[in-house]
């Protein structure tokens, strides 16, 4: 069956319209997602002697390259995280961790995993600019901070695995590289 065509100018605009509609409503279903999750960071909004609110069983490593030039690769999350905020740092550990195994066991990279709701932790919402769960590289030199970047893609690709991972892969490597 051929599709239908029209010579009606108005009905060719129509299909470009539609398209257009599709993309926006894309974008309203990938924020719809965002919002239905409760994944905005809201440091005022946890309860963490909430017993349903899930532990952290991830602590991140002890620094032991104080001083030394090296790329951080942190995960920001809240106390409260559903199924698609535990993928989200699933993907990001599994790219970090099956990408730079040298450059891990050596101190060029670290892996953190943080909650930005517990104690000490609140200032990483103003420092990266966060508004939700995060994965954001930060170059150090000397314990102190060069530059950083969030990857804001991860949300995006959360559906497709290998397009996630190699996102951070590329993402990690050119900033291992000093490129942005």
């Amino acid at each position: 069956m051929t599709p239908f065509v029209s010579a009606d100018p108005a009905a060719r605009r129509y299909g470009r319209g539609r398209r257009a509609v599709l993309r926006v409503l894309s974008v309203l279903a990938i924020v719809g997602a965002v919002a239905v999750c409760g994944m905005a960071i809201d440091v005022a909004a946890a309860d963490p002697g909430d017993p349903k609110a899930p532990a952290d069983s991830v602590q991140a490593a002890p620094d032991t390259t104080a001083g030394a030039h090296r790329v951080l690769a942190y995960y920001f999350h809240t106390t409260r995280r559903c199924a698609s905020c535990r993928k989200l740092e699933a993907y990001s550990q599994e790219a970090i961790e099956a990408g730079f195994p040298e450059a891990l066991k050596d101190g060029r990279l670290a892996w953190r995993v943080v909650n930005v709701e517990e104690k000490g932790n609140e200032h990483f919402v103003k420092d990266y600019q966060l508004f939700t769960k995060s994965v954001v590289l930060v170059e150090e030199a000397d314990s102190a901070q060069v530059r950083w970047k969030n990857l804001p893609k991860v949300w995006e690709l959360l559906g497709d695995k290998a397009g996630f991972l190699r996102y951070v892969q590329e993402e990690t490597q050119a900033f291992l590289a000093g490129r942005q």
